[in-house]
């Protein structure tokens, strides 16, 4: 017997599911989110690169959400290439407390933007005061009714990262036709 690939599988979703959002989605869904690094924890040089675990608040402050505040965590690595990979899990709770549940994964920065590996470990380390763009994509979940649309979507995020200041700006828009 024959297994089934993930892009059969994905395909096949998609065309049973279709690719448009519910009857309530506003017609461009998308939000701002103004983020603050709080804390990074530096584990190290792992084999793979600079693993580093960062934690920050942030408030969405534009479109769908507006007004929910939250905490997260991303667990950072940053290549040998200046290639940072994000994978970030964050929780927040909207104006009416609803709670939301957000996965993000992306990539920032370029061997010409980001000091070597080596540079972050040092004590006297300054970190780049230029925003770094980024991007990546994003899943959201919610119990939400008027907002049960979005787990069934993914959102594509663009923005950027600065080091020195720890402010992230990212906007999201929905993936869905």
């Amino acid at each position: 017997m024959k297994k089934l690939s993930l892009s059969f599988c994905l395909a096949a979703t998609i065309a049973i599911t279709g690719t448009t959002f519910a009857d309530d989605a506003p017609a461009v869904p998308y939000l701002t989110a103004e983020i603050q690094s709080t804390t990074q924890n530096p584990i190290g040089l792992v084999p793979e690169g600079l693993r580093i675990d960062g934690h920050s608040t942030f408030v969405i402050t534009d479109g769908l959400f507006a007004g929910t505040t939250g905490t997260a965590i991303d667990y950072t690595l940053i290549r040998p290439d200046g290639v940072a990979i994000l994978d970030g899990r964050a929780y927040g709770l909207d104006p009416e407390g609803s709670p939301i549940a957000i996965t993000l994964k992306g990539f920032y920065g370029d061997p010409t933007s980001m000091p070597p590996l080596e540079a972050w470990l040092d004590p006297d380390f300054v970190a780049p005061d230029a925003e770094i763009p980024l991007h990546g994509a994003a899943w959201f979940q919610t119990m939400a009714p008027e907002h049960a649309f979005v787990n069934q979507t993914v959102f594509g995020f663009t923005g950027t990262i600065n080091f020195a200041t720890g402010q992230i700006r990212l906007t999201y828009r929905s993936l869905a036709e």
